[in-house]
């Protein structure tokens, strides 16, 4: 008879490349502090999805918002 595993809790040791796994490092890669990235969060401002407390942070929808942020600007 085989044991059982154990069931893990907490993050996986592998990232996510689908997410950025927090909001600091966000918020470093696209030179943010950290309180400016929550207030955009917050205001929606920079794209999530909300669940609870907590921001999932797609990282294609970040790269589109990043993306069309710059052609408006020179749009206007």
């Amino acid at each position: 008879m085989q044991r059982k595993r154990p069931i893990r809790s907490g993050r996986s040791t592998q990232r996510n490349r689908t997410t950025y796994s927090s909001v600091d490092e966000l918020a470093k890669e696209i030179g943010i502090s950290r309180q400016n990235a929550y207030t955009a969060l917050h205001r929606g401002i920079i794209p999530s999805i909300r669940i609870g407390k907590r921001f999932i942070l797609p990282r294609s929808a970040i790269a589109e918002w990043l993306r069309t942020a710059g052609q408006q600007a020179l749009m206007q």
